[in-house]
């Protein structure tokens, strides 16, 4: 008699390597639902294809990262979800530093070029990411970035200006210390962030509000030894850096003399050279350094008007303060008339500039109008043209400058 029970062997199921990670997990046959296996739905619980967390091609180049990634989540306990998130280290954004840095990208980076279409690029990509390694040089252009929204700010928004006055100091002093430790020790990998964090004080001292009477308050070499750029660079932070993203900067002041007769204003400076070099017998020494300080300030005028020239008015004047010497450097921390004068015709370069340098602006009327005062009558007719230049006085005196320069060269 046949048994009235009939035995049912219980079917295997096809495995499948291409189901869910929870059913792997689970041990039971995936039905690769998509978006969602049916088990999933019913159990109410997250479900997740290996495709989701890598690519084929990724799989293939990452190879045991992948796998590894698979596993992790193979092991992660069925109500993921329930468990709380890691609290993060620090919930907070500093929203006054981001602005800052966006304002450096749309804008304030613009003006560390010369006119050239490309100039600005280096500031705007590399120099940020050389910040992020280098906090002393992220902090500079922080600085920066708050004196030229102070320099933008309604001129009678005193709150907001000094706001931005007191963000650009904290930055600079916070940076300082840095740069001068790193400074200490100069390396092919750290020049470029030294160099960097340099232009950014050469542009911030330019930038940061002054007070009556500071030019001269100190040591005025100080504030121009400031802005020396080349020519205090050792050659060898200058053999590393023109590797680096400022290579073209460096570039486009390395440049060769010109005739200095290509500027149209030359017999304006022409004519100081009887002035300079008629001295006192115990001033004859001074004569020649005044005379060499013309000399290239004729070159900086004329390298502007030269063609295909890649030097604007700012590196023009910032060429004159490379190449002036020490000594000329000394007659001017004396407060010598002449030294004062050829400064005076320093600051229209300066002031040509401003338009594509927004912290330039305003600071030729300064120089002028700062060293007016130092000079008594016999001096003061020979910065005439400086003074109307830089809108201190309103006319020029031409005819009284030609008497006077013919007066000199006898």
């Amino acid at each position: 008699m046949e048994s009235e029970y009939k035995v049912y062997k219980k079917r295997p199921h096809r495995k499948v390597k291409t189901g869910c990670i929870t059913c792997k997990r689970r041990k039971v046959k995936c039905d690769e639902g998509k978006p969602q296996c049916s088990n999933c739905i019913r159990y109410d619980v997250g479900c997740i294809y290996p495709s989701q967390i890598a690519s084929e091609s990724l799989s293939h180049d990452l190879g045991s990262s992948s796998a590894s990634m698979t596993d992790s989540l193979e092991r992660t306990p069925e109500k993921t979800a329930d468990e709380p998130l890691p609290t993060p280290l620090n919930t907070s954004l500093n929203l006054s530093d981001l602005a800052l840095l966006h304002q450096w990208t749309i804008s304030t980076c613009y003006g560390f070029g010369d006119g050239g279409s490309n100039d600005h690029r280096p500031w705007q990509v590399d120099i940020p990411l050389i910040g992020q390694k280098c906090p002393f040089v992220m902090r500079g252009i922080l600085a920066v970035s708050a004196l030229h929204l102070c320099r933008l700010a309604a001129p009678d928004d005193h709150p907001t200006r000094f706001n931005f006055v007191k963000i650009a100091f904290h930055h600079q002093d916070l940076a300082l210390p840095e740069y001068r430790a790193a400074i200490s020790n100069v390396t092919e990998e750290n020049c470029h962030a030294l160099m960097a964090f340099s232009v950014l004080t050469t542009v911030y001292s330019f930038a940061v509000p002054k007070k009556s009477g500071a030019l001269f308050s100190g040591d005025i070499t100080e504030s121009i030894l400031l802005h020396r750029g080349q020519s205090s660079i050792p050659p060898e932070w200058l053999a590393w850096a023109e590797k680096g993203p400022m290579k073209d900067q460096l570039k486009r002041r390395q440049v060769q003399p010109v005739d200095a007769t290509l500027n149209p204003d030359d017999y304006r400076l022409v004519g100081l050279h009887g002035m300079l070099t008629n001295l006192p017998l115990d001033q004859q020494g001074e004569a020649v350094h005044y005379d060499l300080a013309l000399q290239w300030l004729r070159q900086a005028f004329a390298m502007t008007y030269a063609p295909n020239t890649t030097l604007g008015p700012k590196y023009a004047a910032l060429y004159w303060l490379d190449k002036v010497d020490p000594a000329f450097l000394d007659l001017l921390a004396m407060k010598k008339p002449r030294a004062l004068v050829l400064l005076a015709h320093f600051a229209i370069l300066i002031k040509k500039a401003e338009g594509k340098s927004w912290y330039l602006e305003g600071f030729a009327e300064y120089i002028v109008s700062e060293l007016k005062p130092k000079l008594g009558d016999e001096f003061l007719p020979w910065i005439e043209w400086p003074l109307v230049f830089c809108g201190i006085d309103k006319t020029l005196n031409t005819s009284s400058i030609t008497e006077m320069s013919a007066q000199s060269a006898c």
